[in-house]
């Protein structure tokens, strides 16, 4: 996939079929404040074709795809999976794939990510079994990300999802001289933002692993929010860490220290008598 655009991927046993109508009768009965889609779909959504969805504001390209996704493609999601293991069985049962794309906005890479996120799961009701990010190496069961909504309007508990949760993938990388794990971001130039990394003791993931995340998070909505770029040398607090920006230096052949926007490593040390959060 094109490293310079915003898209996800459906995975499908096989390719499901659906109109425009249909569509738009699901998007009316999932968000009160859906996004009014113009459609040009091809004739028989179940084989392979092209389409577009588009709205004032942005225009989405569908690409129906009666295959598996390729395995370097495979191997950017999988990298994702040890984080977010409930996805792997569904990604291996995969036969096909719908690749929905859009151009990215400098200045609203989140509304659209929101826009497709929304759409990729209107479709991905259809029997979907994954949805993928495979720019941001991340991935997770449609099932289950469809269970998150509940009873709430879909396009608000979207835009309510942290910007680290699809739209930009955590990964672990192990080290053969360095028993330290080195767990960054994926797809944060897509945000126009740097991506973020950090080094995990080995002994301790169960509580790094997720206050990392959330760390993470933090530091990328600040910067989406806000507009402000953090550079190295800067310190932020949150009521439970105290927050170090560090740079860090990437040898050409060292691709867990690159992005097309840099990387930071971040450093963090929790506040006293603040307990980290586990895996349960």
């Amino acid at each position: 996939m094109p490293r310079d655009r915003i898209s996800l991927q459906i995975l499908f046993d096989k390719l499901p079929k659906f109109s425009e109508r249909e569509l738009n009768e699901a998007a009316s009965n999932v968000s009160h404040s859906a996004p009014a889609f113009r459609y040009q779909l091809p004739k028989d959504t179940s084989v392979r074709g092209e389409g577009i969805a588009a709205t004032d504001a942005h225009k989405v390209k569908l690409n129906f795809c009666d295959k598996k996704l390729d395995e370097q493609e495979l191997a950017q999601i999988n990298a994702h999976l040890r984080l977010v293991p409930d996805a792997s069985a569904a990604i291996k049962m995969h036969n096909a794939y719908i690749d929905l794309s859009v151009e990215p906005n400098p200045e609203k890479p989140l509304q659209a990510y929101h826009l497709l996120t929304f759409l990729a799961c209107m479709i991905a009701v259809r029997g979907g079994l994954a949805i993928a990010n495979i720019n941001g190496f991340t991935s997770f069961s449609a099932q289950q990300l469809l269970q998150l909504f509940g009873d709430d309007d879909w396009l608000d508990a979207i835009a309510n999802m942290p910007p680290l949760f699809l739209f930009s993938g955590p990964v672990v990388h192990e080290f053969d001289d360095n028993p330290a794990l080195w767990m960054r971001s994926y797809g944060n130039h897509l945000l126009g933002i740097p991506d973020l990394g950090t080094f995990i003791p080995p002994e301790i993931v169960q509580e790094y692993v997720p206050m990392t995340l959330q760390v993470f998070d933090n530091i990328m909505t600040y910067m989406i929010e806000s507009g402000t770029q953090v550079e190295p040398g800067h310190t932020m607090e949150t009521e439970s860490v105290l927050i170090k920006v560090c740079e860090q230096q990437a040898k050409p052949d060292e691709f867990y220290f690159q992005s097309p926007t840099g990387l930071l490593r971040i450093e963090y040390t929790p506040r006293p008598g603040f307990v980290m959060p586990r895996f349960s």
